[in-house]
């Protein structure tokens, strides 16, 4: 071979590389485009499911919460009354004068509930009562009286002793089923009653018996009484 044949044969050979696509660079381009939308794709499909598995824990986090049993409410000091029991109105002696409670509608008249402190003659001991007499009349111990009325409980003592006695309203009774009554002593202004499922009901100061205790009404779900008492 001439050099002037060697010189064409390398010349064709170099125009033959330039128009002869590279299959090695062409197949991985091929590869990459194929792989890239795919993990497009996924991304679209992944990123809602990872939305919605975050609503669903959310969710699920709150439903646990809302349904998971509270502790139970104790707050105050635990409220322990004594029974009332009916004192006839001759037997006893007032020691100071009456509080008027609130009134309520009996089967034909209107009543009004009166709170007093009083003794049983021949005996030592104060007593905390509560008594109902026709709201147009004022308080007489020769009034008519309903139900069972007086209805009457000792004091407790009064040493380190805040709330000293307590009447809670009954059917038939001289005081309606949905309010209660409570003697503390002279320092306290508020009064705070929780029932057993911890919900309050605020005292209403309504009087003065004598110079050394005050009467408190409260309104209270009938048939869930207090239990539990707070004093400020």
């Amino acid at each position: 071979m001439t050099d002037l044949e060697r010189k064409l044969a390398e010349a064709l050979r170099g125009q033959a590389e330039e128009v002869t696509p590279n299959l090695d660079a062409a197949w991985a381009e091929q590869q990459r485009r194929q792989h890239r939308p795919r993990r497009r794709r996924l991304t679209v499909v992944i990123a809602p499911l990872a939305a919605v598995l975050v609503v669903l824990t959310s969710v699920l986090l709150a439903t646990q919460l809302n349904t998971a049993s509270a502790p139970p409410a104790n707050p105050g000091q635990a409220l322990k009354l004594a029974t009332p029991v009916y004192e006839p109105m001759a037997e006893l002696v007032m020691t100071g004068t009456p509080v008027a409670l609130t009134e309520f509608a009996g089967q034909t008249d209107r009543w009004r509930a009166w709170a007093f402190t009083t003794i049983r003659r021949g005996e030592p001991g104060l007593l905390f009562c509560v008594a109902a007499m026709p709201a147009d009349l004022p308080f007489s111990s020769s009034s008519p009286q309903f139900g069972p009325s007086p209805r009457c409980v000792p004091f407790v003592s009064a040493d380190g002793k805040v709330l000293l006695a307590g009447y809670i309203g009954e059917n038939f009774g001289p005081l309606p089923p949905d309010k209660a009554v409570y003697l503390l002593g002279s320092t306290t202004d508020l009064l705070r009653l929780y029932d057993a499922k911890g919900d309050l009901s605020q005292g209403r100061w309504v009087g003065r018996l004598g110079n050394t205790y005050q009467v408190f009404v409260a309104d209270v779900a009938a048939g869930s009484p207090p239990v539990r008492f707070e004093v400020s």
